[in-house]
């Protein structure tokens, strides 16, 4: 089983190591273990529980909720409606994140196009 410690972690998920070690004082992140060095690491077979934290605050999810939703998966089976619901309510935040940026997106276009007219006039 290979280790992947904080700093290579922090790579791969593309954040910061402070943060990491935030999540992992808030509990987001329970397959951290310790070495006797007392560094911390996760086993590569569970790099899907940081990905899904990472994941989750990318979209916009409070920390608050994604504990919440890692609690309903310890949970098991018996949780799956309640995390289906915090997943369809986090789709519409991001599905409204994506409409505003495309708004923008058509502006900055419309601007460019007007900008290019007066430059190649």
């Amino acid at each position: 089983m290979n280790r992947i410690y904080l700093n290579e972690l922090a790579k791969i998920l593309k954040i910061k190591e402070s943060a990491l070690r935030y999540y992992d004082s808030q509990g987001l992140i329970s397959k951290l273990q310790r070495d006797k060095n007392n560094y911390r690491f996760i086993l590569e077979e569970d790099l899907a529980f940081p990905k899904t934290v990472i994941c989750l605050k990318r979209t916009g999810m409070s920390l608050k909720e994604i504990k919440k939703y890692l609690d309903f998966i310890e949970k098991g089976d018996s949780s799956i409606k309640e995390r289906y619901e915090m997943i369809l309510k986090q789709e519409d935040i991001v599905l409204n994140k994506l409409k505003d940026i495309q708004e923008q997106i058509e502006f900055i276009e419309y601007k460019k196009s007007l900008y290019l007219k007066k430059l190649n006039k």
